[in-house]
């Protein structure tokens, strides 16, 4: 592997089919945010079937991916914190979590006047606003949550309490702490039940369940898929109170569609978005915006077959091809603090989800 491996080594202890629900959940994501916006423009009112579709696709999507990318970050915590220890590990989140969320969260605000015309709705710039979003977590939850969960993960593995006790105090918080506006006050409650889960499931379980035959990988995928889509049908949104069941229903159910499709071009290609996923979450919404434009003002069309196809595979894929040539292009500072050399083992970028 060599001394200084880049992100394009793969370890020999990377698991697969994590890289895959990975790939699936941000393609997913992209998906899901270009249908947001095209139903905010009421590009399709005159197709009331596929307002009703995408609707319910939106519904089905969110019951299940952002729950995955919580769980498969808590697969590796107690694997991380054992190598570096905890002032080790909590470096590392502060580089590949809280370094792009604040780098993000201050570009997103100084290319406002450029995007604003761009999007739905936009606010005049100010410092007093700016500094509120970035510190509620409320400019852009995920990453911010995310760090959050890890840490509030670490405490509760710190202090040596038995799993069941772990997951009875995340469905607590889950439960029990109030809603809020501000974001890092009440999302990283709603999304800990799932890290602790992945944590308890753990990296070497997932590799027992990289030997699922695939027959009986297919089968269980089918089966929890029909049982997702019968559970949004009949209860719509997700709420705080069955989120966690629904979701880890949901995670299974894509832990094993990547045991049912592995090994083929469709697996390696979702791999190939679930490695560069940090990249893609981060600069999806400037091509996303670039894609729809193209579609509406140079192909002339507001076909959502034309419009969510193309947009969402552009927006997916350039990022994830930014992500595998950050070496070449030296923009690796884009996803995370740089490391003096001697001691990046970027492989662990697997990651920044991590």
């Amino acid at each position: 592997m060599g001394e200084n491996p880049t992100v394009n080594s793969r370890p020999a202890g990377r698991i697969n089919s994590v890289d895959t629900v990975k790939g699936v959940a941000i393609v997913l994501m992209v998906f899901g945010h270009t249908a947001q916006g095209g139903l905010h423009r009421h590009l399709w009112d005159a197709q009331p079937g596929m307002v009703r579709g995408l609707y319910f696709a939106e519904s089905f999507i969110y019951s299940f991916h952002m729950a995955a990318f919580f769980f498969v970050s808590g697969l590796f915590i107690a694997g991380s914190v054992a190598r570096r220890g905890a002032p080790g590990f909590t470096l590392e989140k502060i580089r590949t979590l809280l370094y792009p969320y604040i780098l993000w969260g201050v570009a997103f605000a100084l290319l406002n006047p450029l995007t604003a015309r761009f999007r739905m709705s936009a606010q005049a710039f100010s410092w007093r606003s700016f500094f509120w979003d970035l510190s509620s977590g409320n400019s852009s939850w995920f990453l911010i949550t995310l760090f959050v969960c890890q840490l509030l993960a670490l405490v509760l593995l710190l202090v040596r309490l038995p799993y069941w006790l772990q997951m009875a105090v995340a469905l607590a918080g889950c439960f029990f702490v109030p809603a809020s506006d501000v974001a890092v006050l009440f999302q990283p409650f709603l999304y800990l039940p799932f890290v602790i889960a992945g944590s308890w499931f753990s990296g070497s379980r997932m590799q027992m369940l990289e030997r699922l035959p695939g027959r009986y990988a297919w089968i269980g995928f089918v089966l929890l898929l029909a049982l997702q889509l019968a559970m949004i049908n009949a209860w719509g949104q997700v709420t705080r109170w069955n989120k966690v069941p629904i979701g880890l229903a949901g995670t299974l159910m894509l832990l094993l569609m990547s045991q049912a499709i592995r090994g083929s071009a469709t697996d390696n290609a979702l791999r190939w978005y679930g490695e560069g996923s940090l990249a893609v979450f981060v600069l999806s919404p400037f091509f996303q915006g670039v894609g729809r434009e193209f579609v509406t003002r140079v192909l002339h069309t507001s076909n959502p077959w034309a419009y969510l196809g193309f947009t969402t595979i552009f927006a997916a894929t350039i990022p994830a091809a930014l992500w595998f040539a950050q070496d070449r292009l030296h923009i690796g500072w884009l996803f995370r603090w740089p490391a003096p050399k001697k001691h990046n083992v970027v492989v662990e970028a697997q990651s920044a989800t991590r």
